[in-house]
């Protein structure tokens, strides 16, 4: 007869028990790289007007004051490290208050108003996505210098890579004279390269799994509706359309880069039907205004914009955008239930 602890032993590591409730998976970091939906305050140390650092942003953030975040509270950085129980919030790199712990468990090198496209990032002087991985070497050896070589390397190889960029260089392509040198399929591809070879880069130095978001419905953002001057105020439908042919291309794109980067993990994180499928039905989740920001008008108060002189909507949970670009709180706790059922049980 077999001895007690052997059977106990035995059950325990038992597929049938052991399957029987999906065990998160415990990242030993995240890091964070993209633009503004992911950025909790590294402009805040840049010089550009692309802020976030007044108010009325952060009025529902825990102690209610402006951090940097484009929104009334916390972002998806926030709430996915809060989820995964690695911390309360995302610290941004650029914060020269990080503790050691902030460091071993992973920081945020997002940027507001940057792209995958350096010219993006040059009108706003911000962040774009090659120096944030620059940033993120500088990163490695505050790291090392931490905790040695042999761990700095488990670290990296365990953590989580979450990229969320894109958006801005579209919005900027269509307003630029690059739209006459190339059609929207060439510079789709050619941002398609940039993911790249940024992935590549960010592989090199260590990371092995990456959650890389696609673009969201951009066109329905209140900024896009209010420039394309509809009275009806619709979704910039054509707009919408490249997003999503965009997606397609970096769908398509995932699994050969991620057979040519050994044993890395690539998921696909799709914003697109995140966000729409609020848009589409705002009453199933309680929102009653899709098409304006809570701040100011609504139709296109951003950044300094919107400041401490724009009135506010008096019940910002019924609203999709905080200002004329971002979502509000409510909209990324919901963005974040998607990527904790549908993204994270990937890895």
């Amino acid at each position: 007869m077999a001895h007690p602890a052997l059977l106990l032993v035995l059950l325990l590591s038992s597929p049938a028990i052991s399957s029987s409730k999906r065990i998160q998976p415990k990242f030993s970091a995240i890091f964070y790289f993209g633009d503004s939906v992911l950025d909790t305050g590294n402009n805040n140390r840049l010089p550009t007007v692309a802020l976030a650092n007044h108010v009325p942003y952060g009025r529902d953030f825990p102690g209610k004051k402006p951090t940097g975040r484009f929104s009334n509270g916390r972002l998806v950085p926030d709430l996915l490290n809060q989820r995964l129980q690695l911390k309360e919030f995302s610290p941004p790199y650029l914060d020269s208050r990080l503790s050691n712990n902030d460091i071993m468990t992973g920081v945020n090198f997002a940027s507001a108003g940057s792209g995958f496209d350096d010219q993006t990032s040059q009108l706003a002087n911000t962040l774009p996505m090659s120096k944030q991985v620059n940033l993120f070497k500088d990163y490695l050896l505050r790291l090392r210098n931490i905790v040695g070589d042999k761990d700095a390397s488990r670290i990296i190889a365990n953590s989580l890579i979450f990229i969320s960029s894109g958006t801005n260089d579209f919005s900027h392509y269509y307003r630029s004279s690059k739209k006459k040198k190339m059609d929207i399929g060439e510079y789709q591809d050619t941002v398609l390269q940039m993911v790249q070879a940024r992935v590549k880069e960010l592989y090199d130095l260590g990371g092995r799994q990456f959650s890389l978001a696609g673009l969201p419905p951009f066109g329905c953002t209140p900024i896009q509706i209010t420039l394309r001057r509809d009275p009806d105020r619709a979704c910039v439908d054509e707009q919408n359309w490249d997003a999503q042919v965009y997606n397609s291309k970096l769908q398509e794109l995932l699994p050969t880069l991620q057979g040519s980067l050994h044993g890395s993990k690539i998921v696909y994180l799709d914003a697109y039907r995140a966000l729409m499928e609020i848009l589409e039905d705002p009453a199933k989740y309680g929102f009653t205004e899709t098409t304006r920001g809570c701040c100011g008008t609504g139709l296109r108060e951003v950044a300094l914009l919107c400041n401490a002189f724009t009135p506010i909507c008096k019940n910002v949970s019924t609203y999709v955008f905080y200002d004329a670009v971002h979502p509000t709180e409510r909209v990324y706790m919901l963005v974040n239930d998607y990527i904790v059922k549908d993204v994270i049980p990937q890895f």
